[in-house]
């Protein structure tokens, strides 16, 4: 009886509603409210998901055509050009305003860049800056010194002494003292050598023999300076430039099968041996005036030119060729102004 009356006060005791919560010891951090949603975790978990790509659409099977070669077909195909559509284009009027304002810009920018070789006085067209050029020069001068770096013989030797020796007295006479100039000298039986625009100088060893003294090695490097002197590499480089329409006209005419794609070529040989190969001769005849009066302003015998010049003959006789041939003259004829031979 005592029992039950404790168990039901104990009962009534107990709050019958739910207690409260207590409040945090710490306030709720506020969560900053952003301009645009977050796409981070999205792109999470759709990283997650996808991490593979689908496959790619199967493709189309490649369609095989099959073609039979037919002679009678392309014996009687027409051309890419007809004589009708070529002879309405040089009749048309635009035609003929093209070809007056090409012809008048052409001949405005010919005689623009005409100028006088120093020494010989020879009027010639020139469009190429000497920088433009020197350029040109130093990237052939690295891969010739990449090519023989193993052959360049050091300053003490014998030969390389006797090229800065002689390249000492036809710099001053060349008039040339501001260019950086480089002597090199290669062991090699070529009978060879030549100046880089710029001031390289580069001989083989293979040519000293047919020079023989001093007096033969100032005619041969004479004449390699005075082709730098002269410009005749810019020269050469601008009379590709006034060639370029005529290449073209080639390539045109190849293009419409008129000529049967031998057009480019017999253009280029003829080009070679009407125009290249005649300037270039003329650049050697001149190279040689002007080296011989080098050698004279710098006291070397003029006339030792004349046995080194006929020594170089023997040397390349197995080379002779016509002169129309030949990049260089065949034979040195005597030079009227100075009484010996070129």
């Amino acid at each position: 009886m005592l029992s039950r009356l404790f168990l039901r006060s104990a009962i009534r005791a107990v709050p019958q509603s739910t207690p409260r919560a207590l409040p945090r010891a710490l306030p709720r951090a506020s969560i900053p409210q952003v301009a645009r949603p977050s796409t981070f975790t999205p792109r999470r978990y759709q990283s997650g998901w996808n991490r593979y790509p689908p496959p790619p659409p199967p493709r189309k099977p490649q369609r095989i055509i099959h073609y039979r070669y037919d002679p009678e077909q392309i014996r009687h195909a027409k051309p890419l050009v007809t004589t009708q559509q070529i002879s309405n284009a040089v009749r048309s009027p635009t035609t003929k305003w093209i070809f007056i304002i090409s012809a008048g810009s052409a001949t405005v920018f010919y005689i623009s860049n005409l100028e006088e070789v120093p020494v010989s006085g020879r009027k010639r067209f020139n469009c190429y800056s000497d920088e433009t050029v020197e350029a040109e020069g130093m990237r052939m001068y690295q891969m010739i010194m990449q090519e023989n770096a193993r052959s360049i013989l050091p300053d003490w030797d014998r030969r390389t002494r006797m090229v800065h020796r002689v390249m000492a007295k036809l710099i001053p006479a060349s008039g040339l003292e501001h260019v950086d100039w480089e002597v090199h000298v290669i062991d090699s039986p070529e009978c060879n050598a030549f100046v880089i625009p710029g001031g390289k100088v580069f001989v083989y060893t293979g040519i000293l023999p047919v020079a023989k003294n001093d007096d033969g090695l100032a005619a041969i490097l004479g004449h390699e300076i005075a082709h730098n002197l002269a410009r005749h590499a810019s020269e050469s480089m601008s009379s590709m430039v006034m060639l370029a329409p005529l290449r073209f006209l080639f390539i045109f005419l190849d293009s419409t099968g008129y000529t049967m794609g031998l057009g480019r070529v017999l253009g280029d040989i003829a080009m070679d041996l009407g125009l290249a190969r005649p300037a270039s001769r003329k650049q050697e005849s001149e190279a040689d005036y002007i080296g011989l009066m080098m050698m004279a302003k710098s006291c070397y015998n003029p006339q030792e030119a004349v046995k080194v010049w006929q020594r170089m003959e023997i040397a390349q006789k197995d080379q002779n060729m016509p002169e129309w041939l030949s990049t260089h003259p065949s034979v040195r004829k005597p030079n009227s102004e100075v009484g010996i031979v070129r």
